[in-house]
């Protein structure tokens, strides 16, 4: 069994160990004095939870918190906590426990701590709302202090406290250190929580052990640090007022160095537990951020806003407990690590520190942005309400009440701008390599995943495989981010200086036209390769006459008799090459066109059908309407002779230098979706062959099953830790139905709800949005011109095969896989998406009029309806004659 105990120098995931054990480990590992222990892990609580029968009862209780009676929290409470406390630990962690006590605490003291996911944050500390434990000598105290540390998370004091914080407690560590035989404790604030701008720091404190104090059982003494020279001075109103022994000073001044140190790597005001023992001996025993400072607070919010468009671009349907665990870090990791890579200080990033940890969530098992938080992030930054709206312009989304923040000192806000502007000039000055180095690690996974090679790996090695997505989602996913922020910035901004410089009354989509068939667009390769597949099959008679006269299933089965293994052999070759790019392709539960080819030779029987221009025609001449619009607004910004002499520094070149930095990203941007298609799509390959061998092992019915596990408790069974099959054949049955049930609900785009509240089928469906009177519906314009024909309602890229050309697609979204069929088209229509989407980019890449953002598009327009779109004002107009 893999260890279950953990040792504080190695605790790293504050979602698995909490946020105590995590900064204590850090404490450690910069060599502060901090009494060695270990943690017992999350997972480790889940798999009890499941033993005890409460597993259940916990998410039902925790889904209807804001809507339950005190009486109804009390009983769930007790109900649980009850069942938590009597049942016995698992096997694996009491004979772990019971080594270690006979190997290192035998005849000692210890203590009992809760760490939980939420604790010891920067707006909820839940300071003496979950239970820890003093004085635990036997191993019977050991366990039973375990479990009743684990009950604490569900007691009602917490359960209340939670929900008048939108939290939802669900992950605890916790941690067993050996007591310091302490003789003075106390706490230690690095700033005065009431007068930040003084140069004090402020220490309460009182004899012995600290718990009394903490809990607020007494009033304690209290001293006042002078920050620059650490001289102590009593503070007014100091409570019993203890003359500190000399030890004692030297012990707590000590101490109040080392706060400043921790402050100063931390970039925020600390709030540090300590103890001095009876050798006059400093001790380290919390630091977390001060929660209820002015300066650091964020205002909660009264509602929760969230939405999505753009995210359901990517994940379409309800997506798998697997693919969330992977995702919700995945957004955390992307804006922290673009924040730091920019320069952002780091007392700034500290200040988005929860807002960072839930940017995504679920609602019906559909990924939705939580806008409120992102918003928050943005506006935290330099620049912020210009961030907020690039955002929204990027992805589709409204804006949302405005979050007040507070604010830096002239100072600091002049040395931020500096290093920002440092480190993002150094950032773009090589964005090319950084983009080139993300592809190469993306190959390099990939190669080493090939389908064909799972097979003959060991469980040993898929783990690994396992791990190495982890690695380069979580933590090297900076370079393809880099290129994502620059396509929002400067699309933002090339926008911003058109409607400055040619005025508010030019065409709202002149900037699109500019960004009109981009070549070597890397999205439109795959599809040139399919076009190119079907007029191979064009100069074969008998091929054509195959793939018109027969339905794809009868097709399929034909490529492989003799006559027909030329043609399948170029096929495989396409599919080798570009099978991983498929509408769902970061699903990870869609099968890819490689393990499903059907969907390809619908593709090619509708190009057959249709006499229409080459992709690669369409996107020539766009290019060069392109460059002819770019003339005329360059011509237009040069102004008069003299501008034309001075060129360089006119109007007309700081446009061209944005247009081409635009450009460039938003290629550099398709490039890393491609390579982030490839990556998910091994790593799918990757999960099943897991699946296979947990089937093997008699743990799973079925290799899918492995989706509706995390990645962490995938992890576990895979080392055969804690989580054992019983437990995660409960967990799959539990997480299967409750998908299906997700299948069959569909939220509303944009969601507005209390804190913590998720959206409830039960509560009844919102609202039908309300669109404007008359015969036109209004959108946003992603690509000009203007296009009449009947429309096509298609939900789902594989009936894209029933549109005819020239017809105008309407559609909820779209994701690369439409790609393929966007040139058949005349025009677009969109429900969602921005104007960074996938499906505007595309629409402006073979010049196909596009209006995107229409609410209710699906609904309001029939099949067959008479449409015209017009794209350069974004209105849908219904032709009813």
């Amino acid at each position: 069994m893999a260890k279950q105990l953990l040792s504080l120098e190695d605790a790293f995931s504050s979602g698995e160990l909490g946020n105590k054990a995590v900064s204590l480990g850090r404490l450690l590992r910069d060599g502060l004095p901090v009494p060695r222990g270990v943690v017992i892990p999350d997972r480790t609580l889940q798999a009890h939870l499941l033993r005890c029968g409460v597993a259940e009862d916990v998410g039902t209780l925790l889904d209807g918190l804001d809507r339950l009676g005190r009486d109804e929290i009390r009983d769930t409470s007790r109900r649980i906590r009850e069942r938590i406390e009597v049942t016995a630990l698992h096997q694996a962690l009491r004979d772990e426990l019971a080594s270690h006590h006979a190997s290192h605490w035998f005849g000692k003291v210890l203590a009992v701590r809760s760490s939980a996911a939420a604790e010891d944050s920067l707006h909820a500390s839940f300071a003496g709302q979950l239970d820890s434990f003093l004085r635990i000598n036997s191993l019977e105290e050991i366990e039973t202090a375990v479990r009743r540390t684990w009950a604490s998370l569900w007691s009602e004091r917490s359960l209340l406290y939670a929900r008048q914080k939108g939290l939802r407690p669900r992950c605890m560590g916790v941690v067993l250190q050996e007591q310091v035989d302490a003789r003075l404790s106390g706490v230690l604030f690095t700033r005065d929580p009431l007068d930040e701008q003084s140069d004090w720091m402020l220490a309460e404190y009182c004899s012995g052990l600290g718990e009394a104090l903490v809990s607020g059982a007494m009033t304690p003494a209290s001293l006042r640090i002078a920050r620059h020279d650490l001289e102590l001075q009593a503070a007014p109103q100091s409570g019993t007022g203890l003359d500190l022994d000399p030890v004692y000073r030297r012990g707590l001044q000590a101490i109040a160095r080392m706060a400043l140190e921790i402050e100063a790597r931390g970039a925020t005001p600390q709030d540090i537990e300590w103890s001095i023992d009876g050798n006059g001996a400093p001790w380290l025993l919390q630091a977390r951020p001060i929660s209820m400072t002015a300066r650091q607070q964020v205002p909660a919010p009264a509602q929760v806003h969230w939405s999505n468009a753009n995210i359901a671009e990517n994940f379409p349907e309800p997506v798998s407990p697997f693919l969330y665990s992977l995702v919700k870090p995945g957004y955390t990791a992307y804006f922290r690590n673009l924040a730091l890579g920019f320069g952002l200080s780091r007392e700034r990033v500290h200040r988005m520190s929860d807002a960072l940890e839930n940017l995504v969530g679920l609602h019906a098992g559909r990924l939705y942005y939580n806008l409120t938080n992102i918003h928050t992030v943005l506006r935290l930054a330099p620049g912020g309400r210009w961030l907020v709206r690039s955002f929204n312009l990027f992805v589709g989304a409204t804006e949302i009440p405005e979050t007040s923040l507070a604010a830096m000192g002239p100072m600091e806000r002049l040395r931020e701008a500096l290093r920002i502007l440092a480190r993002t000039t150094w950032q773009y000055l090589w964005i090319q390599r950084r983009v080139q180095s993300f592809e190469r690690r993306v190959d390099e996974f990939a190669r080493e995943t090939q389908p064909d090679l799972l097979p003959g790996k060991s469980t040993g090695e898929l783990r690994r495989d396992l791990q190495r997505f982890l690695e380069i989602r979580l933590g090297q996913w900076n370079d393809a981010a880099l290129a994502d922020a620059a396509a929002m910035v400067c699309y933002g901004l090339l926008k911003a200086q058109l409607a400055s410089s040619l005025g508010a009354g030019d065409d709202v989509g002149l900037h699109n036209d500019l960004l009109k068939g981009l070549p070597g667009l890397a999205s439109s390769e795959p599809v040139m390769k399919l076009w190119e597949l079907a007029q191979g099959l064009r100069n074969d008679p008998d091929l054509q006459a195959l793939f018109e006269e027969n339905d794809v299933e009868t097709i399929f089965a034909r490529l492989g008799e003799p006559d027909g293994q030329g043609f399948r052999a170029r096929l495989d070759s396409y599919l080798d090459r570009w099978g991983f790019r498929s509408s769902g392709e970061l699903m990870l539960t869609t099968p890819t066109p490689h393990e499903n080819p059907l969907p390809v030779l619908r593709l090619l029987q509708a190009y057959l059908r249709e006499t229409t221009t080459s992709p690669e025609a369409m996107s020539r001449r766009q290019a060069a309407a392109r460059e002819a619009t770019t003339a005329a607004v360059t011509a237009r910004l040069t102004g008069w002779w003299p501008g034309r002499v001075l060129f360089p520094l006119t109007r007309a070149s700081r446009f061209l230098v944005l247009l081409r930095a635009t450009q460039g990203a938003i290629k550099l941007r398709e490039r890393a979706r491609m390579k982030q298609a490839l990556l998910y799509t091994r790593l799918r390959h990757v999960a099943l062959a897991i699946g296979d061998r947990l089937v093997q092992r008699g743990l799973f019915s079925d290799r899918a099953d492995v989706f509706f596990l995390t990645t962490a408790e995938v992890d576990d069974l895979l080392a055969d830790a804690v989580l054992d099959g019983e437990s995660a054949a409960a967990r799959v049955t539990a997480r299967r139905a409750e998908f299906e049930r997700f299948r069959t609900q569909t939220p509303p785009d944009c969601l507005a709800l209390a804190p913590g509240e998720q959206w409830s089928a039960a509560a009844g469906e919102a609202p039908v949005t309300e669109v404007q009177t008359g015969d036109y519906l209004r959108g946003n314009s992603a690509c000009g011109g203007v296009a009449t024909g009947t429309a096509a309602v298609v939900l789902d890229v594989a009936e894209a095969d029933r549109l005819k050309a020239g017809q105008i697609l309407v559609t909820r979204q779209t994701d690369p896989g439409w790609a393929a069929v966007f040139f058949l088209t005349g025009g677009l229509v969109i429900e969602r998406g921005g104007m960074l989407s996938h499906g505007a980019i595309i629409a402006r890449e073979y010049g196909i009029p596009a209006v995107i953002g229409v609410p209710d598009a699906t609904r309001l327009i029939g099949n067959g309806d008479k449409l015209r779109v017009d794209g350069d004002h974004g209105i849908v107009h219904l032709i009813r004659s």
